[in-house]
């Protein structure tokens, strides 16, 4: 938006909830960041070892689309606390301020519904996963060890996202 407020990245909210949801979200966002390089670097290897050796890196395929998922929902909750999200404002461009508000207030309400019932539903699914055993096919590795740091990212964002909309709400700083 182009009368939207600027929010410092780097600045820690006021608010012990803020504080405490900001540095959480922020080491889950360090995770992402771990895991995408952990994933370039054996990628890296594996294609050497492919090329040069005949030798890739068993199941690297099953791994990258595993820790694919885990590092995007990983990054979601510090993306939310920054506001880093897109937002397209096409017809909103010129509305009032106070429309604007409402628009991302309601928007990060959604957001929280949709976090928290993602992570319940994930948890459903890793519990149905457990139960049937299901691994991947090279690597014998239970599909439901990705989905464990999934859950409690997916209850950060929808944290992160009733934060964000209480300060849009009560218009506290953050």
């Amino acid at each position: 938006m182009a009368d939207a407020i600027y929010v410092d990245k780097d600045a820690l909210p006021a608010a012990l909830v803020g504080r405490v949801l900001h540095r959480l979200c922020r080491v889950f966002a360090v995770g992402s960041g771990v895991t995408l390089i952990a994933m370039a670097l054996m990628s890296c290897v594996s294609i050497v070892g492919r090329s040069l050796f005949s030798k890739p890196i068993l199941g690297d395929y099953e791994l990258v689309q595993m820790l694919s998922a885990v590092a995007v929902t990983m990054a979601l909750p510090f993306c939310q606390m920054i506001r880093g999200h897109i937002i397209v404002d096409f017809f909103t461009a010129n509305a009032p301020k106070k429309f604007n508000r409402v628009c991302d207030i309601v928007a990060n309400l959604i957001l929280s519904v949709a976090g928290f019932a993602f992570a319940w539903r994930i948890t459903l699914g890793m519990i149905d996963l457990q139960g049937s055993n299901d691994a991947s096919m090279l690597l014998n590795l239970p599909i439901w060890w990705g989905y464990v740091p999934m859950i409690p990212s997916f209850f950060l964002l929808g944290c992160a996202a009733l934060y964000t909309a209480w300060v849009d709400l009560t218009g506290a700083t953050e």
